[in-house]
């Protein structure tokens, strides 16, 4: 679930691209995948949501700028401040986000397997659940072996 600060930036967005509100969330609902999610309180919605989203919008804003139907905001705390600005920040799999689920993860991942190998499972093993997992990502990785680790541990413990 996106926090409240990301939903008021995602109606700030909203505001200064001239969105109704049927356009809204017609947008939440393709930028994010889900036919059923029209709304940025929807607990599916996630930070990469976000950033789609307001790259969205500003795509929506700036054109209107260009075709001369909006001007660009003079406020200082502008959401569209510079075209691009929310399309090039964060790059889809390389944020800081990202980054830092990917260092605080790892070390989990890593005692996983290396449990999962101590229970007599070998590299191929891993490699067939990473290739399982589309499109991957590591938290989808830790869970499938958080899931495996404990059905093998409980196998091994109580064989019939």
């Amino acid at each position: 679930m996106i926090s409240r600060a990301q939903q008021i930036l995602l109606k700030r967005a909203q505001a200064e691209a001239a969105l109704d509100d049927a356009d809204y969330r017609q947008a939440i609902s393709v930028v994010s995948g889900m036919s059923d999610c029209r709304s940025s309180t929807d607990a599916r919605l996630t930070d990469r949501h976000v950033d789609n989203l307001l790259s969205y919008f500003e795509a929506i804003h700036w054109r209107a700028v260009d075709a001369g139907a909006l001007q660009p905001s003079c406020k200082p705390n502008a959401v569209f401040k510079q075209p691009g600005y929310w399309s090039a920040k964060n790059p889809g799999g390389n944020t800081s986000r990202d980054r830092f689920g990917a260092r605080n993860l790892q070390p989990k991942v890593t005692a996983l397997e290396n449990e999962l190998t101590e229970l007599g499972f070998g590299f191929s093993y891993l490699l067939a659940i990473q290739n399982h997992i589309q499109p991957f990502s590591l938290a989808k990785y830790l869970g499938a072996l958080t899931r495996t680790v404990a059905a093998k541990r409980n196998k091994v413990t109580q064989p019939f």
